[in-house]
Parts: structure tokens; C-alpha cells; sequence
């Protein structure tokens, strides 16, 4: 056990100190869109909006220099110096969570278990098989032109991956991927936890915020991803949209409850949600759906409550200040996308620019086939499964097999819906009253649509199918208004602790209690495969993994598929990326 202390130790502080950094970023964030720092959840809401800060200046910092040391440095100046300019607030701020001891114990016991599985061996398919490689290059170089010629999935544009790569410092070189989505997780298990007691405090349906029951009811999601070794140590894609997304339905539901066109100073929950949706976009495609449709419930909730009545100069600020985070980050993504692969959106053939790293249109088509085929059938033969319904059957099969992440939320929307009608039709509310309806799912349901028919893959969605299951619980807990709210709030923490009964059951199950100190430091080391040389036509050596398709930490330039099409454009020199001897021959 002592040997536990030192690399537990050495998270915590780690995270501690990023949490200040990303915070820091966040508070000027805030005082540009007037929201000022009155309690310890606007604190955490100042995390989320200096890693978005961040990431918007990460994806233009690349273009000319690699994601490193020296921008770690230069940021957590800019922070050190932003937070001793709010040293005041701040001290108060840290006065008065030291005496929420309510918050502080339950904290401090999640932060100790989420820093003991921070140890764990890194064993995501897709984190040896893409993610190391991806956060390899961005510390070693900026942006490289045809990256996707070397590795067709290192052209997938995650600017989230920069985040990877800006924690890869320090004593933490090489070995970010034990800190990475494990501040994240912990961030947010402090905005749920301390929302789930905000709710608990609460004595009146009118004193309780929507997202407090909304955000409790994801904190079992968010501890399942613990349950076994490796959980939390990856730099999955997946997890960081699960966050994304249940922060935008956070914001939303705050949105719905509090924007009043007479209330100016509440215009911040609109550029919050304008935010987060902007960063999820940037973060991972397959989120571009979900965000789209709840901008669009949100503006169209703006419009019906007077919002074009409001003042025009209000207006055209709101409107300017929107505009202005939307060109700082979808920009520099959309650029990004075309040097990595010569599309805009890549694995999208649309957006092509006729640049001599292009990706052949024939390969992204063929990659497109292929995702398609593997999201409804692995392995599967893309002319049968992709002209029938035959994969159908297999695909149920294994939607209800994996019981927590799929089945469980599906079931528990479908009754608290049956819940929320019936309590809706026995109980009308006053009409100045503030209601959830349920028109606020139609995101979820609209995304879900795209997803069966695109790319059916689960974990696409897992913050799909839990966030109808959280906003369906809490539409139920508002509709039955004849029953005494105490009451209500308990039955939410009913289901949270059921939720939790069965996730300890499977961290006993799995008999993964306690990630033991490994060999490297305290922390268990990656799978390290053996690789080979191999020369392509034009004499670049690549490196190949002998045995599997996963490149892990192997020296670049690493591809589990050589080509011997593939070269530099410029002699000897990677910086100037890649490109198929094709495309230089039709030049």
C-alpha cells in the first residue's frame, strides 16, 4: 500500500495544478463574456471554459510549432498571472468550499479512487492502434500536410488530441495518458457531486435546478468507466464526447430554466452552451449532429421568448461575441483537416482541395465502407452487409448485451417517459410556470435517428442513450407535482445508488478493487510490440508492429499498414508530410 503513495500523490497534484492552469485560462474567459466569480460551481464552470480557450489556441498554435514543453510553459504564466489578478475572490472561493464538508469527504474519497485507477495499464484498442501515434506527432512537429498517406486514421482531425499532447511535459513526458481523461472525469464528478447535493439541500421544486437532477443522474455512467484496469487511462476520443455532451445538456437545461429576454446579465448561459457546442464540434464528428440540433432548439426557445424584442446592440453582441469563438475554432479545424488529409472533414469525401497530399479519393471511399460496415457488422463483408438487413439481428444482440452502457438507459427512459406523459396529463402546471416538456429530447432522438442510420455503433452514443435516461428522469420528477418533492429527490437518488450497487458489483466482479503500484514509477507501462523496417518505393523507412495492427509508443513513422506508394514530399524531411506517389505523378 505505501507504495501506492507517491504515484497517487503525484496525480493529485498533477491534476490540482491543471485544474489551476485550465481555470486561470477560464476566468478571462469569463470577465470577457461579464460573468463574475460568485461561487465554486462558476469555478468549474471556468475549467471548461479555459480547456476550451485552450484548444482554440492549441489548433492555431500547431500550424507553425509543435504542441510542447514550451506552450505548457507559456500558458501556465498567462494563468499564474490571471489567477493572482482574482487572488481575492479566489481565496474566499477556497474559504467556503473548506467548510462544505458535505462536498469535501465524498470528494476526496471519488479523487483518491479515480487517482488509484490513473495507474493502470493503458489497454484501449484504439489508443495503441491511433491515439499514441496521433499525440507523438503533435509534440514532435506541427501539423503535417497528407498525414492520412502515412496511417489513413491519423487524418481524423480531434482537437482534442492537442490537449494529449500539451500534458505530455514534465515528469509526464511520454506518459500523459495516465493524467489525460482522468482530470476530465474527475472535473465533472466535482460538478455533478456537488449539484447531486445542491438537489439534496433542496425543499421546493422551484428552488432546484433541472441540471442538478441531470447531472446526478450521470454520475453512474461516469464511475462505470472505472470499473476495470485501463478505464481512465486512454486517450479515447469516445469519453471526452461524453463529457461534452452531458455538459451541453447541462447548459441547456439552465438555458431553458433561467434565459428571460429581460434579464441581460443571464446572456451568459447563452454563450456557456454556444461554447461547449463549438468545442464538441472540434472534438469529435460524430457529436456535429447532436450539437447542430440542440443549437437549434435553443435559438429557436430564444425566439418564441422574445429574443428578437430585446435590445438590437444586446443582439449584436450576443450575436458578435457567438461569431467570434465560432471563426476562432472552427477555423483553424477546418484547416487542420485539409493539411492532414486534403479534406475539410475527413473521412467525409466532401470538401476536397486539390492539394498534392490529398488523400485518393478512392482510399477515403473505401474507408468509408469500411466504417460503415464495422459500425454494423465487425468484420463483416461490405457488399453483403451493407445492401440487406441481415446484420440487423447480430446488432441487437449486442445492443442488449452490454447491459450498462446500452440496455440499462434504454429501459429506464422508455419508463420514466411513461411516467412523465402520465404525470403531465394528471397535473397541468400554472402557465407562467416554468416547465421541462418534452420537446427538450428532440436532440437526443434526432441524433440517434442519424446514428442507426450512419454509423450504429454504440459507444458513438453512450452519452446518447444515458442523457435521454437522465432528462427523462428528471421530466419525471417535475411532472409529478402532487407528490411531495422530498419525495421526488429521493426516488432520483434511488436510482443513482441502485445504479452504483451495480457498478461496485462489477468491480467486485471483475475482482479490480485496487490497481496495485506497477514496475514504471508506480504506473503499469504499455504494451511494447516489436516493430520492423520497411522501405517504400521511394526509399522511406517506416516502422511496422510485428503481430498486431497497433503501433503503441513505436518510433515514427509507424503504420500497422505500409504502402509502398507512400513518400515525403521533401527529401528526408517529415515536417513536410506525406504524399502518394500517384498524386506526384499526376503533378
Amino acid at each position: 500500500m505505501l507504495d501506492l503513495i507517491a504515484p497517487m500523490g503525484s496525480v493529485l497534484l498533477t491534476w490540482l495544478l491543471l485544474f489551476l492552469l485550465f481555470s486561470g485560462l477560464g476566468l478571462a474567459a469569463m470577465q470577457a463574456l461579464g460573468k463574475p466569480l460568485v461561487s465554486g460551481w462558476v469555478w468549474l464552470d471556468s475549467f471548461w471554459l479555459g480547456w476550451a480557450l485552450s484548444l482554440a489556441i492549441m489548433q492555431i498554435w500547431h500550424f507553425a510549432f509543435p504542441v510542447n514543453d514550451m506552450l505548457a510553459l507559456l500558458l501556465a504564466i498567462i494563468a499564474a498571472l490571471l489567477l493572482m489578478m482574482r487572488r481575492r475572490s479566489i481565496m474566499d472561493q477556497v474559504g467556503r468550499l473548506s467548510r462544505n464538508k458535505m462536498f469535501l469527504l465524498p470528494f476526496g474519497l471519488l479523487a483518491l479512487w479515480m487517482s488509484n485507477r490513473a495507474l493502470g495499464m493503458p489497454i484501449a484498442y484504439d489508443t495503441g492502434f491511433r491515439d499514441i501515434q496521433a499525440v507523438i506527432w503533435i509534440d514532435a512537429f506541427p501539423v503535417i500536410p497528407g498525414l492520412g498517406n502515412l496511417f489513413s486514421s491519423l487524418a481524423f482531425n480531434h482537437s482534442v488530441y492537442l490537449y494529449d499532447a500539451l500534458l505530455d511535459t514534465s515528469i509526464w513526458s511520454g506518459r500523459s495518458v495516465y493524467i489525460a481523461r482522468g482530470l476530465l472525469l474527475t472535473v465533472y464528478l466535482a460538478y455533478a457531486l456537488g449539484t447531486a447535493i445542491q438537489l439534496l439541500r433542496s425543499r421546493a421544486a422551484k428552488e432546484a435546478r433541472w441540471s442538478s437532477m441531470f447531472a446526478s443522474a450521470t454520475i453512474p455512467f461516469i464511475l462505470f468507466q472505472t470499473v476495470r484496469w485501463g478505464g481512465i487511462t486512454h486517450f479515447l476520443t469516445d469519453t471526452v464526447v461524453d463529457l461534452i455532451g452531458f455538459l451541453t445538456l447541462i447548459y441547456l437545461l439552465d438555458f431553458l430554466q433561467y434565459w428571460r429576454p429581460n434579464r441581460g446579465s443571464r446572456d451568459y448561459l447563452v454563450y456557456r452552451l454556444a461554447i461547449i457546442i463549438l468545442t464538441g464540434f472540434t472534438v469529435k464528428q460524430s457529436f456535429i449532429v447532436f450539437g447542430f440540433a440542440t443549437a437549434m432548439l435553443a435559438i429557436v426557445v430564444w425566439w418564441r421568448r422574445g429574443g428578437l424584442r430585446i435590445a438590437a446592440r444586446r443582439i449584436q453582441r450576443n450575436v458578435a461575441l457567438i461569431s467570434l469563438v465560432g471563426l476562432t475554432l472552427l477555423l483553424p479545424w477546418l484547416a487542420r483537416g485539409v493539411v492532414t488529409s486534403g479534406y475539410v472533414a475527413y473521412p467525409l469525401s466532401i470538401g476536397r482541395f486539390e492539394v498534392d497530399w490529398a488523400i485518393p479519393a478512392d482510399r477515403v471511399e473505401d474507408r468509408q465502407r469500411t466504417l460503415a460496415t464495422n459500425t454494423r457488422l465487425r468484420g463483416g463483408d461490405p457488399a453483403a452487409v451493407l445492401s440487406s438487413w441481415e446484420w440487423l439481428g447480430p446488432w441487437l444482440h449486442e445492443f442488449a448485451r452490454n447491459i450498462f452502457p446500452t440496455a440499462m438507459p434504454t429501459v429506464v427512459s422508455v419508463m420514466a417517459l411513461a411516467l412523465y406523459f402520465f404525470g403531465s396529463r394528471k397535473h397541468r402546471p400554472e402557465r407562467r410556470a416554468p416547465v421541462l416538456r418534452w420537446w427538450a429530447l428532440l436532440p437526443l432522438l434526432i441524433m440517434l435517428v442519424f446514428w442507426f442510420f450512419t454509423v450504429p455503433e454504440d459507444k458513438y452514443v453512450r452519452y446518447i442513450l444515458w442523457s435521454t435516461a437522465a432528462l427523462s428522469i428528471t421530466m419525471a420528477t417535475l411532472a409529478w407535482r402532487w407528490i411531495e418533492w422530498r419525495r421526488r429527490v429521493l426516488a432520483v437518488f434511488a436510482f443513482i445508488l441502485i445504479s452504483l450497487a451495480y457498478v461496485v458489483f462489477l468491480i467486485f466482479r471483475h475482482e479490480e478493487i485496487l490497481v496495485p503500484a506497477g514496475a514504471n514509477d508506480g504506473f503499469h507501462a504499455p504494451f511494447q510490440p516489436e516493430y520492423k523496417r520497411f522501405e517504400t518505393e521511394d526509399g522511406l523507412i517506416l516502422h511496422v508492429p510485428i503481430g498486431m495492427n497497433q503501433c503503441w509508443t513505436i518510433p515514427l513513422p509507424c503504420t500497422p499498414y505500409p504502402d509502398s506508394a507512400v513518400s515525403v514530399r521533401v527529401s528526408d524531411a517529415l515536417r513536410h508530410g506525406f504524399q502518394i506517389a500517384a498524386n506526384q505523378e499526376a503533378g
